[in-house]
């Protein structure tokens, strides 16, 4: 992907700070967010992208290669179903208040329901080009009936959910399975819900390594993830992805600061209704967002 782009040499620079171990620098910062989304893939090879929560250290450094990880496998069966058949996963942790975050890809195991372990194999640190700054707070759920929605397309609320986002996560794979997520973020409405099956969202410009892009050339099965700020709902697809590589001029007026754009086609949607703890208050959007 880097070389068909023609940014090899740049991509090179930035790549070398891409590590299999995790900086000093890096351990604090995760073992104090109380979040992190994780890529892991079906039985079938869909990818999924699942929120996970939990009291700040239910992230714990083990050593510069290990993090262990609380989550119980009866809040969370997807993500434990898909490791018991394929141990690659993508972790992002992320700090939404100060854009901060933190990828990880590497292979998993089951220590027990209530922990997962992950060696890794990448670990490095992103700009925060298009993170909105919200402030974390935590909900009483405990009176709360949570409820799990499954699908093949998006109902109606669902597609105005995705309409109004200025966030969402992708998890990506090559075809060896090796598994990333990435965060995507934008002005309200950058998504476009063209119908109750299809999306189409911009590729704007990144750090010029291209992992989103360059697994979707490989492979074309993500997961998208949706989180309702405000009420700590989230919204799950699976599906495909299709580089759109030469935009109209009307495209080009309507995803400004676009390079690319990618057409989601979905196979399947979770909705989780009252099952996180916390909730997210807007503070301001990023200022590298295009208008």
């Amino acid at each position: 992907m880097q070389s068909i782009l023609g940014v090899s040499k740049s991509a090179n620079l930035v790549g070398r700070v891409i590590q299999p171990f995790i900086k000093e620098s890096f351990q604090f910062f995760m073992e104090s967010q109380p979040m992190a989304v994780i890529g892991s893939t079906d039985t079938e090879g869909y990818l999924w992208s699942s929120l996970v929560c939990g009291d700040r250290g239910f992230i714990r450094v083990i050593d510069d290669r290990t993090i262990r990880i609380h989550i119980k496998e009866q809040e969370n069966d997807l993500l434990f179903s898909n490791l018991k058949s394929n141990l690659n996963v993508g972790i992002i942790v992320i700090e939404f208040s100060t854009r901060i975050r933190i990828r990880i890809n590497g292979v998993a195991n089951i220590l027990d329901d209530e922990t997962i372990e992950v060696k890794t194999e990448q670990v490095y640190g992103n700009c925060p080009k298009y993170i909105q700054s919200r402030q974390i707070k935590l909900n009483n759920v405990d009176d709360l009936t949570t409820l799990t929605l499954y699908g093949r397309n998006l109902n109606n609320n669902q597609r105005t959910w995705i309409e109004w986002a200025d966030t969402f996560f992708i998890s990506s794979s090559n075809s060896l399975g090796k598994t990333d997520v990435s965060h995507r973020g934008g002005q309200a409405g950058f998504v476009n819900v063209l119908n109750e099956m299809t999306l189409l969202f911009p590729d704007y410009v990144g750090n010029m390594m291209f992992n989103t892009l360059g697994n979707i050339f490989d492979n074309s099965k993500t997961g998208l993830l949706f989180i309702d700020f405000q009420e700590g709902h989230t919204l799950q697809l699976t599906g495909d992805s299709k580089i759109i590589w030469d935009l109209t001029e009307e495209e080009k007026v309507k995803y400004p600061g676009a390079k690319r754009l990618i057409e989601y086609v979905i196979s399947g949607v979770i909705e989780n209704q009252n099952v996180q703890k916390y909730s997210w208050d807007f503070l301001n959007y990023s200022p590298f967002n295009p208008k």
